[in-house]
C-alpha cells in the first residue's frame, strides 16, 4: 500500500509543477487524496499546503492546519513546522506560543532546518519563552550550517548591522555570500551593497555588478535601483548610463521613489537619454506626491525658471515649502533668496531670516 500511495504522490507533485505533463491542480488533488487513503504524510501535508493558498480549492486555513495536524502527528517535519507556524501567526488555529513550541521543538528533533529558524525567531522576539538572542543565534546557527539560505541570510544581517550581534563584517559576509551562492535575491542585494559601499571589503564596482544583477534578474526592486544608480555613477568599468535608465525607469514605474527621483535627474539632465522635461516633471511629480523632499524641490525649481512647465510662481513657492518643511537645505536657502530679494514673493527679511537658520540648522545636524 506504501509503494502505491508514494505513486499517487509522486505523480501528483507532477502534476502540482507540471513537470512532464500540463499543470493541473485538479489532478494533483485527486492524486494527493488518493495517496492521503494510504496514510502517506507528504501527500497528506500536500494537501494542507494546497488549502492553505487555495491552490485547486477553495482557500481555508482552518481546514489546512486539520491536514498538518494528520501529517505532522505522522511524524513529518515539514508538517511540524507548518503547524508550529500556525500557532504562532494565528493561522487557522488561535495563536498559542505554547502548541508552537511543542511542534517546532519535534520538527528540530528530525534536524528540520525551517524549525530552527522559526524556533530561533521565537527566542528572538520572546514569543512563548524568554527573550535570549544567544539561544537565537544558536538555533540559526545550526539551520545556517545545514545550509538554509533564509536563515544563513539573517545570520549575515545581524553580524551587518549588529543586531543582537557585534558587528562583524567578515561573518556578515560569509553568511551573505552562502546565502546568495544559494540564489537568494535579499542576499545577493546586501552583498552587491556591501561591494558598491565598501563594507567590510574593497570597494568594488563590479563585484557590485555581478550580484545586484543577480537579484534584479529577479525582479528584486531594490536591487534594480541600486543596480541603476550603479550603472549610473560607478566607476568606469561599470558605467553604462543608457543601461541606468531603463533600470530606473522600471524601478520608478512599481513605485520605487528613489528611483523616480533619479530617473527624473536622467531626463532633465539627458544622461543616457535625450533631454525630456515632460519625463522629468511626471516622475518628479510621483515622487513629490508621495511626499519625497528632493523631488519637490526639482518640481518647486521647475516652476520658479518655467523650465518643463509654464512658469508659476506660487506653485514653485509650495512645493518648495514641502520640501524646506522635511529639512531639505536647498529648498530652504532658495526660499531665504526669495524672501531676500522679493523674487516672486513680498519681500519679508525676517522670513528670509527664518529660512536661512533653518538650512544651517539642518546643515548643522
Amino acid at each position: 500500500m506504501t509503494g502505491l500511495a508514494e505513486s499517487h504522490y509522486r505523480l501528483g507533485m507532477n502534476y502540482y509543477h507540471g513537470k512532464g505533463v500540463v499543470r493541473s491542480y485538479a489532478e494533483a488533488l485527486k492524486r494527493f487524496q488518493l495517496a492521503a487513503q494510504g496514510k502517506y504524510p507528504r501527500a497528506i501535508f500536500m494537501l494542507g499546503r494546497m488549502h492553505d493558498t487555495g491552490k485547486g480549492v477553495t482557500q481555508n486555513p482552518v481546514e489546512a492546519v486539520k491536514y498538518y495536524r494528520q501529517a505532522a502527528e505522522l511524524g513529518y517535519a515539514r508538517a511540524q513546522n507548518m503547524l508550529g507556524q500556525a500557532y504562532i501567526k494565528g493561522h487557522g488555529v488561535p495563536a498559542d506560543y505554547d502548541e508552537a513550541l511543542k511542534w517546532l521543538r519535534l520538527a528540530v528533533e528530525q534536524n528540520f532546518s525551517d524549525a530552527q529558524y522559526n524556533l530561533g525567531l521565537m527566542y528572538a522576539k520572546g514569543h512563548g519563552v524568554p527573550k535570549d538572542f544567544l539561544e537565537a543565534r544558536r538555533w540559526w546557527g545550526l539551520a545556517a550550517e545545514q545550509g538554509n539560505p533564509k536563515v544563513q541570510f539573517t545570520l549575515g544581517h545581524m553580524y551587518l548591522v549588529g543586531k543582537g550581534v557585534k558587528k562583524n563584517y567578515a561573518k556578515a559576509r560569509q553568511w551573505l555570500r552562502q546565502a546568495a551562492e544559494q540564489g537568494l535575491p535579499t542576499a545577493q542585494y546586501l552583498l552587491g551593497m556591501m561591494y558598491v559601499r565598501g563594507t567590510g571589503v574593497l570597494q568594488n564596482s563590479t563585484e557590485a555588478r555581478i550580484w545586484l544583477q543577480k537579484a534584479a534578474e529577479q525582479n528584486y526592486l531594490d536591487a534594480i535601483y541600486s543596480l541603476g544608480k550603479l550603472l549610473s555613477a560607478g566607476s568606469e568599468e561599470v558605467r553604462d548610463p543608457a543601461s541606468a535608465v531603463v533600470l530606473l525607469r522600471q524601478a520608478a514605474t512599481r513605485g520605487h521613489l528613489r528611483a523616480q527621483v533619479a530617473v527624473a535627474h536622467h531626463f532633465a539632465k539627458g544622461i543616457g537619454t535625450a533631454v525630456d522635461l515632460q519625463l522629468a516633471y511626471h516622475w518628479w511629480l510621483e515622487a513629490a506626491k508621495a511626499d519625497n523632499a528632493d523631488a519637490q524641490y526639482n518640481l518647486g525649481v521647475m516652476y520658479l525658471n518655467g523650465k518643463g512647465v509654464k512658469r508659476d510662481t506660487l506653485e514653485g513657492k509650495k512645493w518648495l515649502i514641502s520640501a524646506a518643511d522635511q529639512g531639505h537645505t536647498k529648498a530652504q536657502y532658495c526660499l531665504g533668496v526669495m524672501y531676500s530679494t522679493g523674487k516672486g514673493v513680498p519681500q519679508d527679511i525676517d522670513e528670509a531670516l527664518r529660512w536661512k537658520e533653518a538650512a544651517e540648522f539642518w546643515e548643522s545636524l
